[in-house]
């Protein structure tokens, strides 16, 4: 197997104004233990005391979009905090949580420029509802979302009317007392979705779960394992799946980590025509100066550095982009777009640094970025209160999000299209929608 490894730097490093000139649409800083009962609408920081301002969402008071397009959608709730959201043309779904509300799922259209809830509210019956994980839609009338601490939702719609069926999917490690579904990344000290879903389209969905890949049967209807990584080498060893994309039913990749308490290594897995595939993986230590060391017969990513995979998309249906958070010791590092490509012999890879860099004055935020999407020959990337634009030629713009000229301190979570005029980031009350290139 062919490895090439090219460490590009950005152009120039992207930094965020200071909070000094917060406007009225930001709400204040809050730590974000990623929890219905406790969800934050702000930066993060050690003085952070998890309180929700009293915002109003929208703020009629500013324009509704942001001189780069991004515009304000309404919602239901104002303490809403959007965890995932997948983008049709002309609608949308969402999963999110608040504390007033629980775990919700919702509906955005055109027509109303408006979010509305559709759940049944089952997803929040205890002992399920312990955690929103994410949302596929392959059509209008037809809705998958994950809630901890292991459960699939799926939901039809007919003549207007929503019915709802869950699984629960298995844990395929026995033994460990801790979640699998949402593990703490030790360098942010936040936990990371680890329990998701997605397709190629209504006949060909995936769950997965920890460290196993699930597989829908269509007839049945019920989620069956069709791949496990199961060569944990110690008692303290994990491998968690954090995202899935493909561009077909024989072509899909999901990334995340191998891990063990205090380190990580990136981790892909690729269905292909033939079989399943470990395309990159490592051999994890307990040392957090050098964590990862080469695995043979796989892609060694990062270059003994840890972190984790947190985010993948297509170019190509031989080149992928992944999202590499990369963790030096305890902390964040840098974040880098991770090229991926199918070669005649193998796979090769090369890196680029993402500039998320948030400037201190701003806020405590970790370095690091949350999601990519890849579209229209651009790779869209969001970070704490921030969105870059990525160009193919190396270089990077902040696409403005605030509507007042102050920074937007406040986290993003997703940010997902079907093109670069139909897009969105979401994240702690926001839910912003760029129509325009």
């Amino acid at each position: 197997m062919r490895t090439i490894i090219v460490l590009a730097s950005a152009v120039a490093s992207v930094a965020i104004a200071s909070a000094c000139a917060r406007s009225e649409e930001e709400p204040s800083a809050g730590a974000d233990p990623h929890s219905p009962t406790a969800v934050p609408d702000g930066g993060a920081g050690d003085d952070a005391d998890g309180s929700v301002a009293d915002v109003d969402v929208p703020d009629t008071r500013l324009p509704d979009c942001s001189p780069a397009g991004w515009c304000i959608t309404g919602f239901p709730d104002e303490d809403l905090v959007f965890r995932d959201i997948a983008p049709l043309d002309g609608v949308a779904f969402a999963i999110a949580d608040s504390p007033t509300e629980g775990i919700k799922v919702l509906e955005w259209t055109k027509s109303t420029n408006t979010w509305k809830y559709i759940d049944d509210g089952t997803q929040n019956q205890p002992p399920i509802g312990t955690f929103a994980g994410r949302i596929y839609a392959p059509n209008v009338d037809d809705v998958y979302f994950t809630v901890g601490p292991s459960s699939v939702f799926h939901g039809e719609r007919f003549g207007g009317t929503w019915t709802w069926t869950k699984q629960a999917l298995p844990d395929s490690i026995a033994g460990h007392t801790d979640s699998h579904g949402n593990p703490t990344q030790r360098a942010s000290g936040q936990p990371i979705t680890t329990l998701g879903i997605w397709g190629t389209g209504a006949g060909d969905v995936y769950a997965y779960y920890s460290n196993t890949i699930f597989h829908r049967d269509p007839a049945s209807g019920t989620f069956a394992t069709v791949y496990v990584a199961g060569d944990l080498g110690t008692a303290d060893e994990h491998i968690f799946f954090t995202s899935v994309h493909g561009s077909g039913p024989n072509d899909v990749w999901f990334v995340g980590a191998r891990a063990r308490t205090n380190t990580n290594c990136p981790l892909i897995v690729r269905k292909s025509a033939a079989d399943w595939e470990r395309v990159a993986d490592s051999v994890v230590s307990t040392n957090t100066n050098a964590p990862c060391a080469q695995r043979p017969g796989t892609l060694f990513i990062g270059g003994g550095k840890g972190g984790w995979l947190v985010d993948i998309a297509p170019v190509s249906t031989t080149e992928y982009v992944a999202l590499h958070n990369r963790v030096s010791g305890f902390t964040f590092e840098d974040a880098y777009a991770t090229t991926i490509r199918v070669t005649d012999d193998g796979y090769s890879f090369e890196q680029s640094l993402v500039p998320v860099t948030i400037a201190p004055a701003a806020t405590n935020s970790p370095r690091s970025a949350t999601a990519l999407w890849r579209g229209d020959g651009e790779t869209w990337f969001t970070s704490w209160g921030l969105v870059l634009r990525g160009s193919d030629d190396g270089t990077f713009s902040v696409s403005t999000l605030s509507r007042s000229g102050g920074p937007v301190i406040a986290p993003f979570y997703r940010i997902r299209g079907t093109s670069n005029q139909n897009l969105w980031a979401i994240g702690a009350r926001h839910a912003y929608h760029k129509t325009t290139p």
